[in-house]
């Protein structure tokens, strides 16, 4: 069986010291399957959604951890990069000066509950593009992205189109919630033991399923 894996550096393995133990790998380890990985630091949801569709036909089973619901994909000369709206770490300022003021923008003006509909717009495509494709998938949030806020209370029409079977933790636990306390590098991810912790988490929830039957 192939496995592909897509997410920000939660998946990826950022700090870790060997971005084999990271967690899509020690799950396909579990499993017996063959594993490409293909998050990516700082990614957005869009990303996600392109490589899933872009990679598909090529993978039995799709992993999808969706990462903060206001990351935001763009692209200029230099390329496609994301931004997060009132994140402190903005690295693709460095890569062209006129990144800086749209950035900036953004960042300061954009509407928060129109991201939050677009994520959850993704989420809905991309389930019903995996199921037309006859592909399992898993999906779950690395963030508490489902937060019942007073933001969202306008999103019922979405939130009724998500099918929450294939979708681990729904509307509670992340990743980070299953990985509080455990240990983290200095920009914050967990190490090797919230990565183990993740892959066990995944592979209880495949058992669920009656996947590993």
């Amino acid at each position: 069986m192939k496995l592909l894996t897509v997410g920000d550096s939660f998946t990826y393995g950022e700090e870790l010291a060997d971005l084999n133990s990271a967690w899509p790998y020690l799950l396909a380890e579990k499993l017996g399957y063959e594993v490409t990985n293909l998050a990516k630091p700082g990614t957005g949801n869009t990303r996600m959604v392109r490589t899933c569709i872009e990679q598909v036909t090529n993978y039995d089973i799709v992993i999808i951890a969706w990462s903060h619901f206001a990351r935001v994909e763009w692209a200029d000369q230099k390329g496609i990069y994301d931004v997060w709206p009132g994140c402190s770490v903005a690295p693709h300022k460095g890569t062209a000066e006129w990144r800086r003021y749209y950035i900036d923008h953004i960042t300061h003006h954009y509407d928060d509950k129109y991201l939050y509909r677009q994520y959850l717009v993704n989420i809905i495509l991309l389930q019903n593009f995996l199921k037309a494709n006859n592909k399992k998938y898993i999906m779950f949030d690395v963030f508490s992205n489902a937060a019942k806020e007073e933001r969202y209370i306008d999103t019922a029409d979405l939130l009724a189109q998500i099918d929450t079977t294939s979708y681990w933790g729904w509307p509670d636990k992340t990743l980070m919630t299953v990985t509080w306390g455990l240990p983290i590098g200095p920009r914050g991810h967990f190490l090797n033991e919230g990565h183990a912790k993740v892959a066990e988490e995944i592979y209880n929830y495949m058992e669920q399923l009656a996947w590993l039957r």
